[in-house]
This record gives C-alpha cells, sequence and structure tokens, in this order.
C-alpha cells in the first residue's frame, strides 16, 4: 500500500513552490481516486508489454522476470465471489441471470460452484449465444454450460445452479491504522483514497492528519513515484502550472 500523508506530503511541497497553501487535502482528495485508477489501468498495459518480451524470449525469468512481476502486481486484486441473482429481467425470459460485483473491473472465469469446479464458457455476442442456444450440436448442458457476458452474466441451461466469478476488483482503499476490525492495510471496499484532517492548517499551513479517518492507497508501494507524478500532472492542469504539469508528464514515463 502506498501512504496517503507521504503522496499528499510530496505533491504539497512540489505544488507550493511559494508556501502560499495551493494544494489543500480536499484538491487532493478531489483528484486521489481518479489517479489511482488511471495508475491501475497501466498495470494492465505493463502485463501486455510483459507478454511481448515474453513470447519474444526477452523476458529474464526468475526473479528478474518482467511477466512475473507484472502479475505479481496484479494478484492482488483478483478476487472470487458467488454472484447474486440479479433484479433486472432477463432478455429470454430464464431465470439464470447475475449480477456483477460492485467492485467488478475485468472478468477472468466463471465456474459452476461444486465439487467438479466445472467451467464456464463465455460469450458477448447475443446474436453468437442464440445460435448456441438454439443448436442441436452446441446447445449448453449442465457438463458444458455457457454465460452471455453483458451488463449481467446470464448463465445457459438455467439449472446450472449457483455461479463463481473469479475478476479482478477495481481498487479501493487501505485502511491507514489499526481500526477496530480492521488493520493497518486491510482493504476498505467501497471506499476511495482521502487525507482526512483534525481541523483547519495550523498557522504555518500545515495539516494535522486524522489517521483513523485517512485511507491509503489500493496500490504497490513500487508505483508511488507514477501515483505521485500522475497527481501532480492534474492538479498542475488545474492550476495552469506549466512546470508542475511537465513534471507529472515525465516522470509519469
Amino acid at each position: 500500500m502506498i501512504s496517503v500523508i507521504e503522496v499528499f506530503n510530496a505533491v504539497r511541497d512540489l505544488a507550493n513552490k511559494d508556501q502560499k497553501g495551493f494544494v489543500s487535502p480536499a484538491v487532493f482528495n478531489s483528484f486521489a481516486e481518479v489517479a489511482q485508477q488511471n495508475v491501475f489501468e497501466n498495470l494492465f498495459g505493463s502485463l501486455v508489454q510483459a507478454k511481448a518480451l515474453r513470447m519474444g524470449q526477452r523476458d529474464p525469468g526468475a526473479g528478474e522476470s518482467v511477466y512475473r512481476g507484472a502479475e505479481d502486481d496484479l494478484s492482488e486484486y483478483i478476487q472470487e465471489r458467488d454472484l447474486q441473482q440479479s433484479s433486472e429481467p432477463s432478455v429470454t425470459g430464464d431465470s439464470n441471470l447475475f449480477s456483477k460485483p460492485q467492485d467488478f473491473h475485468k472478468l477472468i472465469s466463471l465456474r459452476v460452484v461444486g465439487d467438479e469446479r466445472t467451467p464456464i464458457d463465455l460469450v458477448y455476442r447475443p446474436d453468437q449465444m442464440s445460435h448456441i442456444v438454439a443448436s442441436n450440436l452446441s446447445a449448453p448442458t449442465e457438463a458444458f454450460p455457457v454465460a452471455l457476458v453483458s451488463r449481467n452474466i446470464e448463465v445457459f441451461p438455467t439449472d446450472v445452479g449457483a455461479v463463481i466469478m473469479t475478476y479482478y476488483r477495481n481498487p479501493a482503499s487501505r485502511h491507514a491504522v489499526n481500526n477496530g476490525d480492521f488493520f493497518k492495510g486491510d482493504v476498505d471496499e467501497g471506499s476511495s483514497p482521502r487525507l482526512s484532517t483534525t481541523g483547519p492548517p495550523t498557522a504555518f499551513g500545515n495539516y494535522i492528519p486524522s489517521l483513523k479517518d485517512s485511507r491509503d492507497f489500493d496500490l504497490p508501494e513500487k508505483y508511488k513515484g507514477v501515483l505521485i507524478a500522475e497527481i501532480c500532472k492534474m492538479i498542475g492542469i488545474r492550476l495552469r502550472d506549466t512546470l508542475l504539469t511537465q513534471f507529472g508528464q515525465t516522470e509519469a514515463k
């Protein structure tokens, strides 16, 4: 995880060249979630590049493997969850319609709940699914189920039963300190990274953080520099600060 306090202090010092308090916690928080999401999306781009290195036999391998490093970074966001029945009406009138999890980002696989862990084939086009369901040769069965992936997940045949999804979740935030039933570093689902303070700035323009209410970034520590650069770039555009924008653009490369 990346400390929200450390990132805020770095951004504030870079932007606050004249000590005039350009970056407040409110301004910082308004960019924190979007910046985190941008860095997160780039992790998938890094994985694609790493795969290219591997296929071209240019990946060092073992502990120096670029591909393994990219997989490690994304492994933190892999979730398995039982899907819940959707309240929306099914297009086909069948009942086996499931909702995607609220933190859903990218689908990895689906399987039927049970000891056999039956995988479910994925289809993304309704017209293709119509042909599959109507076919005497490829119609879905309990042994070979098929799911139409769209706004919801519709599984055929309808008597398959419960379904488990493996997916990449969206980044959320992490608890900054031990807090009741939560420990420092635990994911706070549905919450965005934020810096909370105990009140207005001091006479010297500093803010006193409230660790209990603050939430750290839900990103690997090694991306701290990239995250700082991303927030600087966004704040620089808002403040029309050319130097800050250029710093963000340069460091993010």
